[in-house]
């Protein structure tokens, strides 16, 4: 009993104290997908903890917890098994019950969160139909005066935007604002984040299942933004994200103005800073596709002479090359060692329990 007693409070203590660590990271420079997967990571961390406890109860001998009891059952007898005999049928059968519980409710709300989104995203896909779009990601244009755009993932993903938004903006910022929709289509957000108040409605007695999802609307938001920013512009995407403030748009899908604008707008500023930002946006400006923007645009006469005077060569260097492999490489590491350390924090902990006690234990 005493190692699912110790995973079981690994969890509980990562499921109480990590929000406080997480919350900081999207400030220290991490980019918000790393982040994101790394609030997900510690969340499926702690439920698989949590559930493993009750299978090492229920299981007879408690599985392969024996063995590793057998190893230090010298120096911590008084803590061992044989210790609690009574305990074990209570202790299975409630965090049985508990399990049970906790499984019933994830269900309940994935299958009612589930209907809804399938109710609104056929009343889009209808609509869709009438004007005969059929490329995999259409645009729906609705006649609305306000400023809305959003997006539903789903078998068959959308983006939705308004003739009021745009009205509203100007080319450049209407086309990030889409590429902005796009990306969370791309990036599957829409599945984490329903994903992620399943969490929050079912367990909301844990503090990190009940920030999961503010933290994730507001990290995909983060994410997207940088994608559409490397596409089209951080300055673009700022200045539309000011002038399209008012959320508009359904609460079950991604919308332009989700998350903290103020955040957003840090955010942006600080991408726009990032020397490898400026190198990717060079590479993706030298893509086919947008060859014939860049020269239409550079035929006109008050882009040609600003063009003679300000345009740098395009053509990186091998030592730039180089050096710009270096960062990419240490936040891919940097990622998935912090993701593997997220994931495995509830078990770590219970050792570290287990092995204290015997340490204090021991003679």
């Amino acid at each position: 009993m005493i190692p699912a007693a110790a995973l079981l409070a690994g969890a509980a203590v990562i499921g109480w104290w990590s929000p406080r660590a997480l919350g900081r990271l999207a400030a220290t420079g991490v980019g918000p997908a790393t982040v994101l997967g790394w609030w997900l990571l510690a969340a499926l961390g702690v439920v698989a903890g949590a559930a493993g406890s009750v299978v090492l109860l229920v299981l007879p001998g408690h599985g392969p917890a024996g063995a590793v009891l057998g190893v230090l059952h010298n120096c911590w007898s008084t803590l061992g098994h044989d210790g609690f005999p009574a305990l074990d049928p209570l202790a299975g059968t409630g965090a049985a019950a508990l399990l049970t519980a906790a499984a019933v409710r994830l269900a309940r709300h994935a299958a009612d969160r589930r209907r809804r989104r399938n109710v609104l995203h056929r009343r889009h896909l209808q609509a869709l139909r009438l004007t005969g779009d059929e490329r995999p990601l259409p645009t729906l244009w609705l006649p609305d005066d306000r400023p809305i755009a959003y997006s539903m993932g789903g078998r068959r993903p959308l983006v939705v935007a308004s003739t009021g938004l745009a009205d509203r903006l100007t080319e450049p910022e209407l086309r990030a604002v889409l590429e902005h929709e796009r990306a969370h289509v791309r990036g599957h957000h829409h599945a984490l984040t329903g994903w992620a108040e399943v969490l929050g409605r079912a367990l909301p007695f844990i503090p990190l299942m009940r920030e999961l999802p503010t933290a994730t609307r507001l990290l995909v938001e983060l994410a997207a933004d940088r994608t559409a920013a490397a596409r089209c512009g951080a300055a673009p995407l700022r200045s539309a994200l000011v002038r399209i403030s008012p959320a508009h748009g359904p609460r079950r899908a991604l919308a332009m103005t989700g998350g903290d604008t103020a955040i957003r707008l840090a955010h942006l500023d600080a991408v726009a800073r990032e020397p490898r930002f400026a190198a990717g946006v060079e590479a993706v400006a030298r893509e086919p596709r947008f060859a014939a923007r860049v020269k239409a645009v550079a035929r006109k006469p008050r882009f040609a002479a600003r063009a003679k005077t300000t345009a740098p060569d395009p053509r990186p260097t091998t030592g730039a090359k180089t050096t710009a492999r270096r960062p990419r490489f240490a936040a891919g590491v940097r990622a998935v060692v912090g993701g593997v350390a997220a994931l495995l924090a509830p078990p770590a902990v219970a050792v570290a329990l287990v092995v204290g006690a015997g340490l204090v234990v021991c003679p």
